[in-house]
């Protein structure tokens, strides 16, 4: 309320035009694709370079640590697609790394086979488990996706104009 009774209105910054939407996507993608790009192409080549360590250092450390990478399972489907996304927020990294550790990106938990059958995603998953340093290497792997889809956000809100 206003001394004279009245109310006072809020005004918020009008949203970019649309002429600005095709590099905002682009930004977008690119800070999905690559963490730190997004930033980089949108002049903040410092917060880029920062992001794009941060990130890529965790997921590094994830992997080095026998990190789970994330894969569905009927028995658990909402906590296990959950834990899925987070993966997946580091981009096109996550296939290629699920690629290496379990010989094809894999995304849905599969039973275990004895041997000589090659080993399933599922047995490489339960291995990885065992590691005595799998539960950090599995919260870097999280963390890393999670602060990338977080940057997302922060280079929407740059694109738009929202973010001095």
């Amino acid at each position: 309320m206003a001394e004279d009774g009245g109310t006072i209105e809020l005004k918020q910054p009008p949203i970019a035009p649309g002429p600005h939407a095709p590099r905002t996507w682009l930004a977008i993608l690119a800070a999905w694709v690559f963490p730190g790009l997004g930033h980089f192409l949108l002049g903040r080549k410092h917060q880029g370079l920062l992001f794009g360590l941060i990130v890529w250092s965790c997921f590094g450390l994830g992997l080095a640590h026998d990190g789970r990478l994330a894969l569905r399972d009927s028995r658990q489907p909402l906590l296990t697609t959950m834990q899925v996304v987070a993966n997946l927020g580091i981009g096109p990294a996550d296939p290629i790394a699920r690629t290496v550790v379990y010989g094809s990106p894999v995304y849905r938990m599969t039973g275990v086979t004895r041997a000589p059958d090659p080993p399933t995603a599922g047995t490489v998953f339960r291995e990885r488990a065992r590691s005595r340093h799998a539960q950090y290497g599995t919260a870097y792997l999280w963390t890393a996706g999670l602060m990338n889809l977080l940057l997302l956000f922060h280079v929407w809100d740059i694109a738009r104009g929202k973010v001095p």
